[in-house]
């Protein structure tokens, strides 16, 4: 929870307290406040993080696939193979990262910014 000390009448801000909460607490004069926030963190991106936030959602979900020994096994395989390179010109220390960053780069190629 962060702290925020400010200059307006407001002695604390505190922020969300739990993923369920809409809104923050804020201390004034020794008493504890709640207001609901209405803007979202999603609402208030920017296309372009809008656009990665996709690509990002896109590689965990595929990600989650690879559980079984077989597909970790050939995970594996196809990582030595490609010399700990992924497709973004990128070298990786881990299986798991390498195949993630390709899996975004593999989602920003086919589904382009500009578009």
């Amino acid at each position: 929870m962060s702290e925020i000390k400010t200059s307006s009448g407001i002695d604390e801000i505190h922020g969300k307290l739990n993923g369920a909460d809409r809104g923050y607490f804020y201390m004034r004069n020794g008493k504890q406040f709640y207001r609901d926030r209405d803007e979202t963190y999603q609402k208030n991106q920017s296309p372009r993080q809008k656009w990665n936030s996709a690509a990002f959602a896109y590689a965990t979900s595929q990600i989650k696939l690879i559980t079984s020994p077989e597909a970790k096994t050939r995970l594996e395989a196809d990582f030595e193979a490609a010399q700990h390179i992924a497709s973004n010109g990128k070298t990786y220390t881990t299986s798991r990262a390498w195949k993630f960053n390709s899996l975004l780069h593999e989602y920003k190629q086919s589904h382009p910014f500009e578009q």
